[in-house]
């Protein structure tokens, strides 16, 4: 599993339901969505599958206007 964006890599937010207090949040490729779905369904887990929304991209301080 990969935390970090890579250009042209989706990525998508597993929230796992149902695991105490604090829900645990995973980020994963959009080829490995389907194995988690899987996983979570052979051990009777419930999961939110959500996009990843990137936070928007800082102007590069490099380039001037």
């Amino acid at each position: 599993m990969t935390s970090s964006s890579q250009g042209g890599v989706r990525l998508y937010e597993i929230t796992y339901l149902g695991t105490g207090p604090e829900p645990d949040v995973r980020t994963v490729e959009a080829g490995e969505v389907a194995a988690v779905i899987k996983y979570a369904g052979e051990h009777g887990m419930q999961i939110l599958v959500r996009p990843c929304t990137r936070p928007p991209q800082e102007p590069d301080p490099r380039k001037e206007d």
